[in-house]
């Protein structure tokens, strides 16, 4: 067989797997876009979310005897952090604030002392 037959034979068996694909993927599609397929599926996504909302009433159930912290548990010490940081923040904009009260304080009591003296 020479090379412009074999090129033949893979142009053609490229073209024939690429209307294979073509006519896979449209079968697939309408059986998926079938209303009975996508009510089916809703169902079982509905059993899946019953399934993980229990397992994790179980952990958290099971947590408080074995002491570990759960999802939930987590969340709020991460809540309460960065609540603290902002506090933190705060407190540090009013004491520089207050530094910078008493530095003007300062210059306008040595200021008047220089003058009177």
């Amino acid at each position: 067989m020479s090379n412009k037959q074999a090129l033949d034979v893979y142009r053609i068996l490229k073209l024939n797997g690429l209307k294979l694909e073509n006519m896979l993927n449209q079968s697939i599609q309408s059986q998926l876009n079938q209303k009975f397929f996508i009510q089916t599926f809703g169902s079982h996504n509905q059993v899946a979310a019953a399934v993980i909302r229990k397992l994790q009433n179980s952990i958290e159930t099971i947590s408080i005897p074995l002491n570990f912290p759960t999802k939930k548990d987590v969340a709020n010490a991460t809540k309460i952090n960065i609540q603290t940081e902002e506090k933190v923040d705060l407190l540090n904009e009013k004491v520089n604030e207050i530094l910078l009260t008493l530095e003007e304080l300062k210059q306008l009591t040595s200021e008047g002392l220089s003058e009177n003296g």
